[in-house]
């Protein structure tokens, strides 16, 4: 379900879960191993997080996984899920999302959790679905991407639900850059080295510093959030 390939001091976390990488709990139980394995590795300076299938990085929550559940089994997975992205968020090692195609909601909020994102040129949409699905947006989210594009760039992405092509998601701030689909590791490798030249406990604490406030927020997700999500199914 989760790789992790040494290539120097950089570790590579691949997710491989079916595909699309949907999240269910666990695959979130094995992504925090695997960062527990890299934040434990004194070796380790920076984390590369990519999808092993050609064309999904991570297409967010499993809706069919989660309808399998009682309702009273949703809010542990959903705070579980806001816990995995937040330590993504101010993970203390630089971290670098190498976007090999499909980043749709919870897996597009995961990658907006890394410090750098390159994306593939060729394929692959980003998108936020949940205005389509009747899905609410939980407060943490809207601070994380508004941390990433702006306040007027997340509102269109939010209400318009469009999927964003690589090309427009470089343009409204989504992604940081574009490359070749088979060079969007090694440039993912590229820029994870050069943040990690930076010293490790100046970089965690400027991390620390700079996002802060969508931290907080992300933190302590607003209970009153969970107890209207559970008035609803997801997609109804």
């Amino acid at each position: 379900m989760i790789e992790i390939e040494s290539m120097d001091a950089i570790r590579v976390i691949k997710m491989d879960n079916a595909g699309e990488n949907k999240f269910t709990k666990p695959f979130i139980d094995a992504l925090n191993q695997a960062l527990d394995q890299v934040e434990a590795d004194a070796a380790a300076k920076a984390v590369v997080l990519t999808g092993a299938a050609e064309k999904f990085f991570s297409t967010g929550m499993d809706l069919t996984w989660i309808m399998t559940l009682s309702k009273e089994a949703w809010v542990p997975f959903f705070l579980e899920m806001d816990k995995l992205l937040h330590r993504v968020f101010v993970f203390p090692k630089p971290t670098v999302a190498a976007i090999n195609g499909h980043a749709f909601a919870g897996g597009l909020f995961l990658a907006f959790c890394a410090d750098y994102r390159v994306m593939r040129e060729d394929r692959g949409y980003m998108c936020m679905p949940e205005i389509d699905l009747g899905i609410h947006l939980p407060p943490g989210t809207v601070e994380l991407i508004s941390h990433v594009m702006g306040a007027r760039n997340s509102e269109f992405m939010a209400l318009s639900g469009k999927r964003l092509t690589p090309r427009e998601a470089h343009e409204l701030g989504a992604v940081d850059e574009l490359a070749k689909a088979e060079l969007v590791l090694p440039r993912s490798l590229e820029i994870a080295r050069l943040i990690a030249a930076k010293n490790p406990k100046t970089y965690a604490q400027h991390k620390q510093q700079l996002r802060k406030n969508a931290a907080r927020v992300m933190e302590l997700e607003d209970p009153p959030f969970i107890k209207e999500f559970m008035g609803q199914r997801p997609g109804g």
